[in-house]
Formats: structure tokens, sequence, C-alpha cells
């Protein structure tokens, strides 16, 4: 067999693969697209938004898709028609793989491409168009492989809106991250380097601020584990009629959602701020850094799911009552719908109470709460707290009487640990009148036993428990009696 025979041959093996492939690719594209706009539907119709696609012309190398974005909610509807043309309707190009040559060569599924001027969606006489000053430009790329995972980028132009004279900035945002179609599974990098807020000798600054999410498992109502994080650096203001100015200064925040050997589940949030140069009003001129962690651990991950099934139908139910509160005949206040609202609370409060039961396990649920300041002379205060979950008797599942259970029951269904630690030279450094208030706070709780002097530091440590109470590691069970008392008239 001659050489060129075999090159034929080849080719013809090669495009036979390749025609037939993107055949196979061409033909299933629509349903991919389907089942990813019904689990993204399922993420955010609690935010009163679903997508839908509203048509699709199926090619052999390329097929086009029409999509519409709109608001269920009917408040939130009415609320931005006045901006925004509703629906929104988008239009996507896409490439059929298995090989994908526009926009540079690659293997995969498909490649999705969208270039949209979002000025197009803006009413014409609306505020917001008015205030533009630029053409805002959308462009994004997806590559679906042949794991269904998708790799995606995003980017917009500057945005310059002018309103009234108040001028804003923001500089290109650009967002790229990778997620499977199917499981929802992925993450996702957002940055921009700046924005900035002036008017006349005033303004509001912030550089390097990011933003990067990440799921990890997704349920179907839209609950998900993974974690999410934002960050801002530079913030600065001048001028603005605030109590303090801010120069400098940064601030993150943290959300981790995660699951445990036990099929239980820990949500843990991270806040930090630092001051920089900031001159921060004289109460609080001292401080430097602030950083505030709470987490709600050992949670069982039913009991959660149950709990965001009900809190979907909880925002559904209000947003409709609200929706109905002004009377469209007189405009005023219908008491009828407002009753409702008021109604609604109770339910709420209960509701809620009710699913604590199948959220809470014995001996692995708990509360944490931890705060640690530092001054500009890098001394500190700190304070911790552990509020676990050990109760031996099942729960009621009826709200109104775990409430009642709580009032009589609440010290032998808890534990507590808790510590508070001011550094001498921190108190030194407060404002005279603050130092004052404390001095005697701290004096009177020596003199009682229940704060801990050194040379140099107060401390308080509290561990309760069924029938103990240790106090800085003396046993003051004794107090249970009269703590359990002012806790059933407080609750």
């Amino acid at each position: 067999m001659s050489k060129s025979v075999k090159i034929i041959g080849s080719v013809v093996v090669v495009s036979a693969l390749w025609l037939g492939g993107t055949a196979y690719v061409s033909s299933n594209t629509e349903t991919y697209l389907e089942r990813y706009v019904n689990k993204t539907n399922k993420l955010y119709e609690a935010n009163g938004i679903k997508i839908s696609v509203e048509k699709f012309e199926k090619g052999f190398f390329s097929s086009n898709a029409k999509m519409k974005l709109d608001f269920t909610d009917a408040k939130m509807k009415e609320l931005l028609a006045s901006t925004l043309k509703l629906p929104l309707m988008m239009e996507y190009k896409i490439e059929n793989g298995p090989l994908l040559f526009k926009n540079g060569l690659g293997i995969g599924l498909s490649r999705m491409s969208n270039h949209i001027n979002l000025n197009d969606y803006f009413v014409e006489d609306s505020e917001l168009k008015k205030s533009l000053k630029n053409e805002i430009v959308f462009d994004s790329m997806t590559t679906v492989k042949f794991n269904k995972n998708s790799n995606f980028e995003a980017s917009t132009s500057e945005i310059v809106l002018d309103v009234d004279g108040e001028e804003l900035k923001i500089a290109p945002i650009s967002i790229v991250g990778e997620m499977n179609i199917e499981t929802f599974q992925g993450e996702m990098e957002m940055e921009s380097n700046s924005m900035f807020i002036a008017h006349e000798d005033e303004f509001f600054k912030a550089q390097d601020i990011t933003m990067s999410a990440k799921i990890n498992e997704f349920f179907d109502n839209g609950f998900y584990l993974g974690d999410f994080k934002f960050k801002a650096g530079d913030i600065s203001t001048k001028g603005i009629d605030l109590p303090f100015s801010l120069a400098e200064a940064q601030v993150s925040l943290e959300v981790d959602i995660s699951k445990n050997s036990d099929e239980t589940v820990n949500m843990d949030f991270k806040v930090e701020g630092d001051s920089g140069a900031s001159k921060l009003p004289k109460e609080y001129a001292f401080l430097k850094n602030a950083k505030l962690n709470y987490s709600l651990k050992g949670m069982k991950l039913d009991g959660l799911l149950a709990f965001q099934d009900f809190t979907k139908k909880i925002q559904a139910k209000q947003a409709d009552i609200v929706s109905r509160l002004i009377s469209p005949s007189t405009g005023e206040m219908d008491m009828k719908v407002y009753a409702e609202l008021e109604a609604m609370q109770d339910e709420t409060k209960y509701g809620m109470l009710a699913l604590l039961p199948g959220i809470l396990k014995k001996d692995s649920s708990a509360f944490d709460f931890a705060i640690n300041l530092e001054d500009k002379e890098a001394k500190k205060s700190d304070l911790s707290l552990t509020l676990g979950f050990i109760g031996d008797k099942a729960l009621p599942t009826n709200g109104k009487a775990l409430e009642e259970l709580f009032k009589t029951e609440l010290l032998n269904l808890v534990s507590l640990d808790m510590n508070v630690k001011l550094e001498k030279e921190y108190i030194a450094n407060l404002p005279m009148e603050l130092q004052q208030a404390l001095a005697g706070q701290l004096q009177i709780g020596a003199m009682m036993g229940i704060v801990k002097e050194n040379n140099a530091s107060y401390s308080f440590s509290a561990e309760v428990k069924p029938n103990k109470l240790m106090l800085n590691g003396e046993d003051r069970s004794a107090m249970l009696e009269m703590l359990d008392q002012s806790m059933a008239i407080g609750f």
C-alpha cells in the first residue's frame, strides 16, 4: 500500500471520527444546557431569579441559544422595571466539539461565548442610563470538557457613572473559574483593581478587591458545602460626613461550610479589619486590628437541609405579603395584610424552633465565638466562648413547647466555656472615660473572685455544666440556682 493511500486513509478515519463526534456533541448540547439551567434555578430561586432557554438553534458545527433571565418576585420586578428592560434576553454562540477552533485551538464538548453591551439592557430614560459615562461591555467564554467540567472566564470594561456630580469608577472586573455542569462542584475568582467614588473634594476608594468561592458539594434545594472569601485593601475616605476617616484600611470576610466524617456540618465565619492609618472616633482611636470569628459546629446535615427548605418557603411567603402590603386602590397600608405580616413573625420564630431538634446533635453541636482586639501599641484583648449542646432528653418538635423547655431546663441542655483576657497595658491605652468605667467593674469583679489579676493582665474564665459552675478554676456551683432563675426571666 502506497504512502499516499495510507495518508488518505488516515485522513478519512480522523475526519470520520471528528464528524461523528461533532454530530454526537451537537445532538446533546441542548440537553446539557437544560440540565445546567434547571440546577442554576434551584440555586437562585430563593432570590427570586429564574433563567430559561427561550430558543435553541441546533447546528452541526455550531449552535445558537437565546436565554432569558427574569425575576419571579413581583415587588423586586416592579422595582427593577424602572431601570432594566425586563426580562433580560441574552444570546450565546456555541461551538460544537470535539475539536474547537474559534478563540484558540482546543478539545472539548463545546465552547460557549457571549458578548453584550450592558447599556442596551437599561431603560432609555432611567437615571442609571442617563448617568452612564461609557459603554459597559461584558465578554464571557465557557469551555465544557468531556468530563463535564467547564472552564470559564469573563470580563467587563471599566464602569463609569456620574450621578448628580457624584462620580463612580470601577476598574475592569475579571472572573475565572472551573465548575462541573452536573454536580456544580467548582471554584471561582473575581477581582477588580479599584473602586472610586468622588463628589467635589470628597471621596471613597478601595483597591485590590477580590472575591473567591468554592463549592465542594451542591444539594438540590440550593444548600451547598464550600467557602467564600472577600478582601479589599487600601480603603480610604476624605471629607465624607462620617464620624471617622479611613486611610489604608483593610477588611476581609471568610465563610467556610464543611462536612465532618459523621455527616455533621460546620459553618465558620471570620471577619477581620485593620484600621491602617485611619482616624477613628475618640472612643476607638486606640484600635488597630479587630478579628471576629464565630462558628456553628456539629449540626445534622438533614436538619440543615430541612431548615433551608423552610427558609425558602418563608422568603416566598414574605415576598407575597410585602407585594400586597400597600393597597393599589388607596396607596395606603392594608391593615389586614399587615396583620398577616405580624402573624408570620410568630410562624417564623416557632417554625425555626421546631426544626432545632433535627439540627442539634448531643456532644457535637456547638456555637463558638471569639473576638480579638489589638491596639496601635500591639497590646491585646481577647474573648472566647463555646456553647455546646449536651442534652440527654429528646427535644419536643413543637416550637412553643421547645421554648418553654429552654426557659426551665436550658442549663441542663447546654455547656458553656468562656475565657476573657485584658492586658493591663491594653487598658492603659483606652480613652480615660472607658478606663475609669472598666476599672470600677474590674475591682468589683476581683473582690467577688470573678476576675483574676496578675502583674500583666486581668482574666476571667467560666465553665458551666449541669449542676456545676467553675469560675477561674474554683467551684461556685452554689450560684447556679440564681443564674437559672435570672435566665428563665430573661428568656
